[in-house]
């Protein structure tokens, strides 16, 4: 499945590499990427790259939340006309929604999805490219990037930042961006908030116009259409940590009856069960490698009721338990930090983040009342309230 995204935000990385007195061209070409790429928007960049892009700059500019400044910087403009059809929506869960379903017009390897349980409402993020590299930093942009467009769309902080890393030396960037302390070590990447907030009006929405847009977007930076088992690695991927990952849920989100669902695979050469192997065995060893959750909890968070079955599904995928697994060397940015990171950006030398006038410059995110919502591992992905606790409904994501 060839993975890529529009360079969107990706624009802003010259610009913050010149901070650091780094040569932007010489930086981005030695990961084979030409440096006129990130002139347009609009340019396509694959994932296998953009993870290349962002390690190379992480260790020429020393900064550790390098993916942060990125994402600080980007807001719903860096999405083109699906940012437009959104700012034109009549409320933010509208809104988020225009996302979810259009974001596989310019986006292959990943998954926005809005997902709620009862009174609170995740808007969420997933990467199903396990062989990506600096997946922390491109979390790390993305979350940033989400609050800043709740606001821009309806003045609304999250009440709450999850982030499926590793808790950073310096926390300090990450408290002044998103204005609370994120919850690190998390099982997803997503903003949390009362799902009441979705009936937000958008702020200074004009519907007229976005009938026209709505016209419009169809059409925009058309790609190839995904096949029924690309579309499932989508489902799976959201599904996986938000609700059951079932067959029949699955197939119901697609719309067809399980073994209409079953019979497309078939043909396809793959099988669901294969799939939904293949979505949980990638999660968990992003939550190993990324994040210092322990194995109940990851095996927790992928749907097993015991530690064991899911140490013998691991052991099954892997031939390593998944403790064994934590233990060996996976990203060359996580072998090689200890070293080349004294505990601060270069820059900054020794200097708090929260002082560093050139890392913030700029931000759009203001601290805001913290909302403490009731934390779920399980939720559907409708938009509609649960009637029955760990019951997983139609997902709005990517995929639809």
């Amino acid at each position: 499945m060839e993975s890529y995204q529009r360079v969107g935000p990706l624009t802003a990385i010259p610009s913050i590499l010149r901070q650091f007195d780094q040569d932007p061209a010489k930086v981005i070409a030695s990961t084979g990427v030409r440096p006129s790429v990130l002139d347009d928007a609009e340019n396509a960049i694959s994932f296998l790259d953009l993870g290349r892009l962002l390690q190379a700059c992480v260790i020429a500019t020393r900064c550790r939340h390098f993916g942060l400044m990125v994402g600080q910087q980007s807001g719903i403009e860096n999405l083109g006309l699906v940012g437009q059809l959104m700012r034109n929506a009549p409320t933010l869960g509208r809104a988020i929604y225009d996302l979810c379903v259009n974001q596989r017009r310019y986006v292959k390897g990943s998954v926005v999805y809005l997902s709620i349980q009862g009174e609170v409402a995740y808007w969420g993020y997933g990467i199903h490219l396990p062989e990506m590299q600096a997946i922390q930093q491109v979390y790390d942009l993305v979350t940033v990037m989400g609050l800043n467009i709740m606001l821009e769309l309806s003045g609304i902080s999250p009440g709450q930042v999850r982030l499926a890393r590793r808790t950073p030396n310096n926390v300090g960037p990450y408290r002044k961006v998103f204005g609370q302390m994120p919850i690190f070590d998390a099982e997803q990447n997503a903003l949390v908030f009362s799902s009441k907030l979705l009936e937000s009006p958008v702020r200074m929405a004009n519907p007229q116009l976005r009938m026209a847009l709505e016209k419009s977007v169809a059409s925009y930076w058309a790609v190839t259409q995904p096949n029924t088992s690309e579309r499932v690695v989508q489902i799976l991927r959201a599904q996986s940590v938000c609700g059951t990952g079932a067959l029949s849920d699955v197939a119901s989100d697609l719309g067809i009856h399980s073994k209409a669902l079953n019979r497309k695979l078939q043909k396809e050469g793959t099988s669901f069960r294969d799939l939904r192997n293949q979505a949980r065995f990638e999660i968990a060893c992003q939550l190993l490698t990324g994040t210092r959750m322990n194995v109940t909890d990851i095996a927790l968070a992928l749907g097993y009721a015991e530690t064991s079955d899911f140490t013998r599904a691991f052991h099954s995928w892997s031939s390593k338990p998944p403790s064994t697994w934590r233990k060996q060397p996976t990203q060359l940015l996580e072998t090689l930090e200890s070293m080349i990171f004294p505990g601060n950006c270069l820059k900054m030398q020794s200097l708090d983040c929260n002082q560093c006038g050139m890392v913030h410059r700029g931000s759009r995110v203001s601290k805001s009342p913290t909302l403490q919502p009731r934390v779920v591992l399980r939720a559907d992905l409708d938009g509609k309230e649960l009637k029955e606790p760990g019951k997983y409904n139609k997902a709005n994501r990517g995929a639809a």
